[in-house]
Order: C-alpha cells, then sequence, then structure tokens
C-alpha cells in the first residue's frame, strides 16, 4: 500500500472514529442521561439537602420531631443513627443540574447481604422529571454492586408516588404496619 493511501485511509479511520464519538456524545446528552450523581459534599451539598428535609420532613422521618432527630447529624457523620459504630457507613450521593442540586439518596449496609435505603428525596421544583428514578436506579445498582442480596426500604402507605416508583423498580411489599410500609428488593 502506498503512503499516499495509507495516510488517506488513516484520515478516513480518524473522521469516522470521531464522528462516532460525537453521536455517541448527542445520543448520550439527548437521552436525558445527561445529569450526573456526586458523592455528597456537606461544603456544597449540606445546605440544599437540609433544605429539603426542611420542605419534606413528612414524607422522610418516621415517628420524630426535628427535636429529637438531625438530619445535619446524620449527613455531617454519615450514620443512619447515632451509634458510633455506624459513623461513616451512610453512603449519600445528590444529582445536580446547572450548579443546583436536584435531589439525593442516601443508603447503607444492614449486615453482610442486605442494604437499606434509607432516603430518596428530589427538590420540589425539580420534581416530574424522572430524576428520583434515576436516583433510584443509581442507587440499587451501587448496592447490587457492593454485595447487596437483598434491599429494603420503607414509606409511608398515603405516599402513593413513592409506591408506585418502588414498584415499577420491582421492590415487593413485605409488612405494613400502622402508616409505614415495607418493601424489599431482592437481586435476580
Amino acid at each position: 500500500m502506498s503512503n499516499i493511501r495509507k495516510s488517506s485511509y488513516f484520515r478516513l479511520i480518524v473522521i469516522t472514529a470521531v464522528c462516532s464519538l460525537c453521536i455517541a456524545g448527542l445520543v448520550y446528552f439527548f437521552s436525558g442521561n445527561r445529569v450526573p450523581i456526586y458523592d455528597f459534599s456537606p461544603a456544597r451539598d449540606m445546605q440544599p439537602v437540609l433544605k429539603i428535609f426542611d420542605k419534606d420532613w413528612y414524607w422522610l422521618v418516621y415517628g420524630v420531631t426535628p427535636e429529637e432527630y438531625s438530619p445535619e447529624f446524620t449527613l455531617k457523620y454519615r450514620t443512619p443513627d447515632r451509634n458510633p459504630l455506624n459513623f461513616g457507613k451512610l453512603i449519600i450521593k445528590v444529582m445536580r443540574e446547572g450548579g443546583k442540586t436536584v435531589g439525593f439518596v442516601a443508603y447503607y449496609k444492614k449486615n453482610f447481604y442486605r442494604y437499606k435505603l434509607l432516603y430518596l428525596a428530589v427538590g420540589r421544583e425539580f420534581r416530574g422529571k424522572g430524576y428520583g428514578v434515576k436516583l433510584a436506579k443509581y442507587a440499587i445498582q451501587d448496592m447490587f454492586s457492593r454485595g447487596a442480596k437483598v434491599i429494603r426500604l420503607v414509606t409511608r402507605v398515603n405516599n402513593i408516588k413513592s409506591r408506585n416508583l418502588y414498584k415499577k423498580l420491582d421492590f415487593k411489599e413485605t409488612i405494613t404496619e400502622g402508616d409505614l410500609i415495607y418493601f424489599e428488593l431482592r437481586k435476580k
């Protein structure tokens, strides 16, 4: 093969590769997957997440008052409770769009094979765009990749939107106690 043919062939390969990357980028951008999920950063995310807690306390926290429970403590120490053995165990992820915190998800390992999805919330101004589904799917995939065989969560019986979301994601209702309903998802 002559040098001219090799050069033309090489250019064709480069142009094809660049075009393929551009097309893949456009597909990714327009597919709705462009809102990234990040590790929780207290400096960046503490106040926006606390604002979500403040506006949606009823839906996020069960059976305690703001005087009895501190979301700030939970976020600061990344803990599902006040047990020092659990400090640092809470995995918190935030979704951001246009420099703003859209919502967050928090989960942790309960035992060798079981995880608990503790919080899933999207700010009111960002609802109806599928962000809750994306956060939930991200968390589920992450928990399974960390070794979960079972994921459990609890929500209020009257939280119809959350219940429908969890059912859509193949969670099964397990127990209803008072105004709380428990769900479970098993790895297939």
